[in-house]
């Protein structure tokens, strides 16, 4: 019980950590991630049995053969290119959704109905405001025009 529940309560909180930050995680942060993980457990790998590296010669015996080994790898992967380029496999393509596009003359008539809608939206803006700063008035009444009414223009009383 002495490793148990202490062992247990490290694998729970790596848990809840990885829940936690999992779902945040980036294919490029798990990338990078991995890459120090794999340097750091390489490192401590080499320094906890470099006395056995250094002693180890079973394998002084297979020096001679890395060459050929090198060559055989690098011709099987140039055959497997070649193979790949010319193989008959075929990328399945889903067919494309026939898109129906307007009639030029449809779009042309929706762009001058909204042209005249646009042009009588600003004729009466600006009417209304012609209105306000007492611009439309009626020439004939003199000096009184709009002077009496509340909705007087904020330039008529200053």
């Amino acid at each position: 019980m002495e490793f148990f529940l202490p062992g247990l309560f490290v694998f729970l909180l790596s848990l809840a950590i990885t829940a936690w930050v999992a779902p945040n995680a980036t294919p490029a942060m798990a990338a990078i991630l991995s890459a120090i993980f794999l340097t750091y457990g390489v490192y401590h790998h080499h320094k906890l049995f470099a006395a056995e590296y250094r002693l180890s010669t079973w394998q002084e015996g297979l020096k001679i053969y890395a060459p050929a080994v090198m060559i055989l790898a690098v011709f099987l992967v140039i055959f497997y290119g070649i193979i790949s380029f010319f193989a008959s496999g075929k990328v399945p393509v889903p067919p494309l959704p026939n898109v129906s596009m307007p009639s030029p003359d449809s779009m042309t008539n929706s762009l001058n109905s909204l042209s005249n809608t646009a042009n009588n939206n600003a004729n009466s803006l600006m009417t209304s405001i012609g209105n306000s700063l007492g611009l439309n008035q009626n020439k004939g009444q003199g000096n009184k025009g709009n002077k009496g009414n509340i909705s007087r223009s904020f330039l008529e009383t200053v």
